[in-house]
């Protein structure tokens, strides 16, 4: 028989070293006003954050605790934005890592859920996993449609043609019609760089970060292995993924699963290409801009400087931070699948706050680096009673930048 805590057990040494001080809610201090957006959201009770949910983990593993509905709902009740780890006392002396790995327990006890109980998850998680098995992205948008953002670009298809830089659009974008400009905007910017990127159109795969997010580890795992090996087919020596999600997962699970080609968001890459002078910023953009860093991106893969470093190279550009800012950053509220947890309205909720820190730190705009963030901030921001322009960094780029098409 199945072990129906198989995923919980094998994280049980990351779950027994919490010491339930509850640092993970209640630390405040200049720079973090607060550490969990949900428990700020929320009645605040122990469930809605790290700790509630490392105990009820180890009361699953000691038997004192059966899985139920309302510990499903507990469980999808998170952001995995990572902030928790961060301001955890915990660490590792050798490796200044975070011995508690709040991420990587929620994700195993949401594994074992859909695996032993799917009717307790939520209808809009397995909509998504659904949609993923008829049309290979979670959106549910047919391939004819994840190529169009492309129309007219002329781009050399991968695995067709030899290439260097592979641009890797992901799901969101390619799925999403409102994004589409997103992405052109990014390949104009590139050729005015002198990089004229590949795609690979309706063949680009789901990098399956959703999946894994959400608790469907076993499917995420295999979409890897298949993934993997075509884009190790593609022969580019170079991924520029537009999405943190995507960017954090081709550069974790992908590199762990044998991916050859170096992973770059598009973030980092634009910055060296400024630093290069290969991209000569021209137009000015006078307003002030406050840079939400998205989890993917910061917390996940350290990535903070090189984006405020793009920013500061557009002429004039004002560059504001909120007090909780880089590693301190507050979620924008819809990472680990919170726009579907009941029905985004606390998604919402948290999106509203953030943009409120940056207005109070004097913003006139806020730019993000990831379509999740741009999305539920910009779905926020449609709601505030003045509301603010939410765009993302690439839009200032090629704003700045003289492109081609």
């Amino acid at each position: 028989m199945t072990d129906p805590l198989q995923s919980l057990r094998r994280c049980a040494d990351t779950i027994y070293s919490c010491r339930s001080c509850g640092m993970c809610g209640n630390k405040m201090t200049a720079k973090v006003p607060y550490v969990c957006p949900l428990r700020e959201a929320t009645p605040g009770f122990d469930h809605f954050y790290a700790r509630g949910k490392i105990v009820i983990a180890r009361g699953l593993l000691e038997g004192a605790l059966e899985m139920t509905s309302d510990l499903a709902e507990a469980a999808y009740g998170c952001m995995l934005c990572g902030n928790c780890m961060t301001q955890c006392g915990a660490t590792d002396r050798a490796t200044a890592e975070p011995l508690v790995d709040t991420v990587r327990i929620v994700e195993a006890l949401r594994a074992d859920l859909l695996r032993v109980h799917p009717e307790w998850v939520a209808e809009g998680y397995r909509s998504l996993l659904a949609a993923t098995r008829q049309y290979d992205n979670p959106w549910g948008a047919p391939r004819s449609l994840r190529e169009k953002w492309c129309k007219g670009l002329d781009l050399p298809r991968a695995p067709q043609a030899g290439c260097d830089v592979l641009l890797f659009a992901g799901c969101t974008i390619a799925s999403t019609p409102a994004l589409h400009e997103r992405a052109r905007k990014a390949v104009q910017v590139l050729r005015a760089a002198g990089i004229n990127p590949a795609i690979m159109g309706r063949d680009e795969p789901c990098c399956a970060s959703v999946q894994r997010r959400i608790g469907a580890a076993d499917m995420a795992g295999d979409m890897v292995r298949a993934n993997v090996e075509q884009l190790n087919a593609a022969g580019c020596s170079e991924i520029v993924a537009l999405c943190a999600g995507c960017a954090n997962m081709l550069a974790g699970d992908y590199r762990t699963a044998g991916l050859k080609a170096r992973v770059c968001h598009i973030v980092p890459f634009l910055a060296a290409l400024l630093e290069q002078g290969r991209l000569v910023p021209r137009n000015a953009y006078p307003h002030a801009v406050c840079y939400h860093d998205p989890c993917h991106l910061g917390r996940h893969m350290g990535i903070y400087d090189q984006p405020r470093a793009v920013l500061r190279a557009l002429p004039g550009l004002s560059l504001v931070e909120r007090t909780a800012t880089r590693q301190n950053t507050l979620c924008c509220g819809a990472g680990g699948g919170m726009r579907v947890f009941e029905s985004g309205t606390l998604s919402l909720d948290i999106a509203r706050e953030g943009l409120a820190s940056a207005r109070k730190a004097g913003a006139e705009v806020m730019v993000s680096a990831c379509p999740f963030c741009e999305i539920n901030l910009d779905a926020a921001a449609q709601v505030l009673a003045e509301p603010m322009q939410v765009l993302d960094i690439i839009d200032l780029v090629h704003a700045s930048v003289e492109v081609r098409g």
